[in-house]
């Protein structure tokens, strides 16, 4: 198979699935970082330009990114300033890039399948080094791989629909995902699973409730039971296993958010994570309109705890909240309401691989909506809103490719 530029562009996406970035003068740059800027190079100087039309959702989110760029000037340092500026370029050429890189439906299916495989392949050795470390639950001594369980998860159930004879292995490698994803202990990513997985299912029974469907629907329950059942045996059996068991019933810590009691909490992480929820929402209180400035939020808190507790915050859409105000806020929420929309409609279209192609996107968004609710300050945060933007306009493409069929003949 001749390599193409779809391929490579999946296989830099996967970096951001790890923790490489390089300090160069005063910005911090990963890998894709590197290739994005030799293919931006590259393009100048041929003269190659990809033309896009650009939807609802790019525009917005241009918005979001002038506005970022225009508060970051205004509220923080020129050298941090400059540095948010260059990333929130690449953002934008990483968009287009993914819109040129899925632009038809079989570029599409080979750009999922390298993320299928290396995301699988990133939770693989992900759960083998926690496990050479003694770390039976908890995959968490590597970073930025721990995400990559629930995005294998979701694009494994994913192929075992859309397969059209399922095999052992579809089977396996969805049984094997789901157990991983389990014990990885990242709840985050099972709250973003449960999100995406439920909501491709509604839309492929209500797309097409035939055979073909039923058995899939059957087939995911029979999994899913049965690692419920594997579940339930090594929690009851094995020792080891009191990180997930404790994962599992620290959801309870959710409703100290909504009272005033501080004791008994069932993960010093959630009772980190509750506090910084309440101090962003005291902070934006104060600074609402447009925030309190680009990365600041870290460097409030480490100021106001005394450094006990120095970290960025653990929710997407409270750092753009606490650090570019309600302005910023806005700006950030329209883009992601357009991408649904649009995904949302083209799960109706008239063509089928569009209407397929739609589902999945939109199951990979709301997974990453999800898991942004705990996730930020990260590249991945991004990405889990580009991969979706990039996407649409790809598929707008395409069918402004058959529209002009249609309208020739």
């Amino acid at each position: 198979m001749k390599i193409k530029f779809h391929h490579i562009l999946a296989f830099f996406i996967l970096t951001l699935f790890f923790d490489f970035d390089f300090e160069v003068s005063i910005v911090r740059l990963r890998i894709i970082d590197f290739f994005l800027l030799g293919v931006v190079i590259y393009r100048v100087v041929s003269m190659k330009y990809f033309k896009i039309n650009n939807s609802a959702s790019s525009i917005t989110f241009y918005l979001f990114i002038i506005f970022l760029s225009v508060n970051g000037i205004l509220k923080v340092s020129f050298s941090d300033a400059i540095k948010e500026t260059i990333q929130l370029v690449e953002y934008i050429f990483l968009m287009h890039f993914i819109a040129e890189a899925t632009d038809e439906h079989t570029k599409r299916k080979e750009f999922l399948n390298i993320l299928f495989w290396g995301v699988g392949c990133i939770a693989f050795y992900s759960m083998l080094f926690n496990v050479s470390q003694g770390d039976y639950t908890d995959y968490k001594d590597l970073d930025s791989p721990k995400h990559s369980f629930a995005y294998f998860a979701l694009l494994a159930i994913i192929r075992l629909f859309n397969a059209d004879k399922k095999t052992i292995s579809k089977f396996v490698i969805a049984f094997v995902a789901l157990i991983m994803l389990l014990l990885s202990g990242e709840r985050k990513g099972w709250a973003g699973f449960i999100a995406g997985s439920f909501l491709f299912v509604y839309l492929q029974i209500k797309s097409s409730f035939n055979k073909k469907t039923i058995n899939a629907i059957v087939t995911f329950a029979m999994i899913v039971v049965a690692v419920g059942g594997i579940t339930v045996l090594y929690l009851t059996t094995n020792p080891e296993f009191h990180y997930l068991n404790r994962q599992l019933s620290s959801f309870s810590d959710i409703t100290h958010f909504i009272s005033d009691d501080n004791s008994g909490y069932e993960s010093n992480s959630d009772q980190v994570r509750i506090f910084m929820l309440n101090y962003g929402i005291q902070l934006f209180l104060k600074y609402p309109i447009t925030g309190i400035g680009v990365d600041q939020f870290h460097d409030f808190i480490t100021r106001d705890t005394f450094g006990m507790i120095s970290h960025d915050a653990h929710n997407f859409y409270l750092k753009i909240l606490v650090e570019d105000g309600a302005i910023g806020m806005f700006l950030f929420l329209l883009p992601l309401f357009f991408i649904f929309i649009e995904l949302w409609k083209k799960t109706k279209n008239q063509l089928l691989f569009i209407r397929q192609d739609a589902r999945i996107i939109l199951a990979l968004f709301l997974l990453g909506s999800v898991v942004n609710g705990f996730l930020a300050a990260k590249a991945l945060s991004w990405f889990y809103i580009i991969l979706p933007c990039g996407m649409i306009l790809g598929l707008n493409k395409e069918l402004s490719f058959y529209e002009k069929i249609n309208q020739n003949k």
